[in-house]
């Protein structure tokens, strides 16, 4: 695959064709499931480096939000300030959650 055929497929796509009408009209010795595959891994890439920018971002403002509340359900079953909780679990080494959950 190039990056003009990464084009094509992803241009393709978004005109809401479907994976045989792409194969047959764009890649003719492509299958409909490899171009499917394709595009596929190229949202995952995609979504990827969103998630390393401004979803990052989001996610942090939202957790910042509702941390408190999260770990005060937590925290009143087992008897403890929700902050010292928070802290508890989210640095213990994974190892030792691991095997809990």
């Amino acid at each position: 695959w190039s990056a003009k055929d990464d084009d094509a497929l992803m241009a393709a796509r978004a005109s809401g064709y479907n994976w045989n009408q792409i194969a047959a009209r764009y890649f003719p010795p492509k299958t409909p499931n490899a171009c499917r595959k394709r595009y596929e891994r190229l949202m995952e890439r995609r979504n990827t480096e969103e998630r390393d920018g401004v979803k990052v971002e989001t996610m942090v403002e939202a957790y910042m939000e509702v941390r408190q509340e999260v770990w005060s359900v937590l925290a009143a079953r087992v008897g403890e300030k929700w902050a010292l909780v928070e802290r508890m679990v989210r640095f213990r080494p994974d190892q030792q959650v691991r095997g809990k959950i």
